[in-house]
């Protein structure tokens, strides 16, 4: 058998190392692709969500779904259940928290539109998951949420659920 050289042989690790660091924009393209996790909605501003063709009559009921970690005992819950989307439409609407602890607590929502392949045509335009909520001690918050159907939209998309799964981020002065 013949002996690899050095050269060789740190080629390996770098391989190695250069793999792992592609897996993260890999896993957001599979997660564009598939729709897994939410990954594939947009994110417009409000000037480009209202240069969408408002003409456009498509319409699709939206379902809004909330789970908090299940070993906590925050109440999270969507300010309505369903709402009709309208293509273009910008609608608004809020989940409400509540935080029941003696100290702050630092959330995270994570996104999830089923069914998968259809995600990409519920805009959201602001949304409560873009960044980390710090929720006081013992209060309740309104955690805003404005969406719309995109005019790209197919006549088959008829309906959508939004499901959030809040997570802890950290804990700013106290343990679980």
């Amino acid at each position: 058998m013949k002996k690899m050289s050095p050269w060789k042989l740190s080629l390996i690790p770098l391989a190695m190392f250069g793999f792992g660091f592609a897996l993260v924009p890999l896993y957001d393209v599979f997660c564009a692709v598939t729709g897994l996790n939410g990954k594939n909605f947009q994110v417009l501003s409000v000037d480009e969500a209202s240069r969408q063709d408002l003409n456009h009559a498509q319409r699709a009921n939206l379902q809004f779904l909330a789970d908090a970690d299940s070993r906590d005992l925050w109440q999270f819950k969507p300010e309505n259940k369903t709402l009709e989307l309208q293509a273009g439409k910008l609608i608004t609407t809020y989940y409400e928290l509540t935080n029941p602890y003696d100290y702050p607590v630092t959330i995270q929502a994570v996104p999830s539109v089923a069914p998968g392949v259809w995600a990409e045509y519920l805009v959201k335009i602001e949304c409560f998951c873009f960044t980390q909520q710090v929720v006081p001690a013992k209060t309740k918050v309104k955690l805003p949420l404005q969406v719309t159907l995109s005019a790209k939209a197919p006549e088959e998309v008829n309906h959508l659920s939004l499901s959030y799964r809040l997570y802890q981020s950290e804990t700013l002065g106290g343990t679980f």
